[in-house]
């Protein structure tokens, strides 16, 4: 288990801010486990496998935050993905990471 340090008033993406940017590139790809956010993004919906099977391979995709809409959740890191709709968009998440990993232990 590790240990955070949250900095009061600390913006986005700052060491010991709450929320922290990812970027997750710009073609559809897997969203790692985590809790997310992510801003309305033209042309990237967040989708959600539905499919009950137990293969992967077999993927049905629901669409859970819409395009160019924006949304809070959470991927279990294999069944939420990030599908891009067309061109080549950054897709920028916004992971709840509760700041900063602790560096050293003070006695």
């Amino acid at each position: 288990m590790s240990n955070k340090i949250l900095v009061a008033g600390a913006a986005t993406n700052a060491a010991g801010a709450f929320i922290q940017a990812y970027a997750l590139g710009n073609a559809t790809a897997t969203v790692p486990a985590g809790d997310y956010y992510i801003a309305p993004t033209a042309n990237v919906t967040i989708e959600l496998n539905t499919n009950t099977s137990g293969n992967i391979s077999n993927a049905s995709w629901a669409v859970v935050v819409a395009n160019n809409t924006g949304g809070y959740f959470i991927s279990d890191g294999v069944n939420m993905r990030a599908n891009v709709l067309s061109g080549t968009p950054t897709i920028t998440l916004f992971q709840v990471n509760q700041g900063q990993a602790v560096g050293e232990t003070y006695a």
